[in-house]
């Protein structure tokens, strides 16, 4: 039995992924909204992050 197999995705099962986990991330944030309103900080955080990390990346390349 082999637990961690290599795995082939076509570009729109990955797009089905991304839907179905941005769906839970929403249907998450929906129902811990209090929650998650306290850390707002950090989603800021993580998004100026990871935006400056990809524009980096982008622009480093040329």
């Amino acid at each position: 039995m082999r637990f961690f197999k290599t795995w082939t995705f076509r570009p729109w099962e990955m797009s089905l992924l991304k839907l179905c986990l941005i769906s839970c991330g929403i249907l998450l944030g929906i129902y811990f909204h209090e929650f998650v309103i306290e850390l707002t900080w950090l989603w800021w955080t993580l998004f100026a992050a990871t935006t400056a990390y990809f524009m980096a990346r982008f622009f480093g390349e040329q």
